[in-house]
């Protein structure tokens, strides 16, 4: 028994130890490298068939229908500011769906019908109701040829105790003339701490 310890404690055994598990912590580690990144057999990568690979289609800052570089809501198109509004006051403030599915993206409206759409009780829209359509405030975050983000800050009609709230409103272009609403989300920044 004398033995077993003395070996044990002996600095040659402590030595022999502290190499075997250098070496076994540096295999687990290659083992780890090659798991995560994964063999190859060598051979190249084909792409599928048809394929055309193609950069990503260039932004450019958004001009209205009189030319001129747009930097505020106000200097939106008079369709697009439309678009915007019937967005609020149909869909967000859950009034006559049916005239909300011609402003709303096919991204935001994929699975419903028309007729499913103009009854459903759970669109993917938040809603804000009670919206005073009258009292909504705009700014303009950004507008290129691609996107336009807008800032929407809502409150309620007289009477109403909804709190008011700021949502961001991007648009999509659905053609040339025409912008349709794909993205209606609240802003929210949390509240900062208050010293104490």
């Amino acid at each position: 028994m004398n033995s077993v310890a003395e070996t044990f404690s002996s600095p040659r055994f402590q030595r022999y130890m502290l190499w075997f598990g250098v070496v076994v912590l540096a295999a687990g580690a290659t083992a780890l490298i090659v798991a995560m990144l994964g063999g190859t057999s060598g051979a190249p990568v084909k792409n599928d068939p048809g394929f055309h690979p193609q950069l990503p289609a260039k932004s450019v800052p958004l001009r209205n229908s009189q030319h001129a570089l747009v930097k505020t809501y106000q200097q939106l198109d008079p369709g697009i500011r439309d678009t915007v509004k019937t967005f609020i006051s149909t869909v967000v403030a859950r009034e006559h769906l049916d005239q909300s599915w011609n402003v709303v993206a096919p991204s935001m409206k994929a699975g419903y019908t028309k007729a499913q759409w103009q009854k459903a009780a759970d669109l993917p829209v938040v809603p804000y109701p009670g919206v005073d359509p009258k009292h909504v405030q705009y700014y303009l975050d950004y507008a290129s040829t691609k996107e336009i983000l807008v800032e929407v800050g809502l409150a309620g009609k007289p009477g109403v105790s909804t709190r008011p709230v700021t949502f961001q409103l991007g648009l999509e272009p659905a053609n040339k003339h025409h912008w349709l609403v794909d993205y209606w989300m609240p802003r929210w920044t949390p509240p900062v701490p208050s010293g104490g």
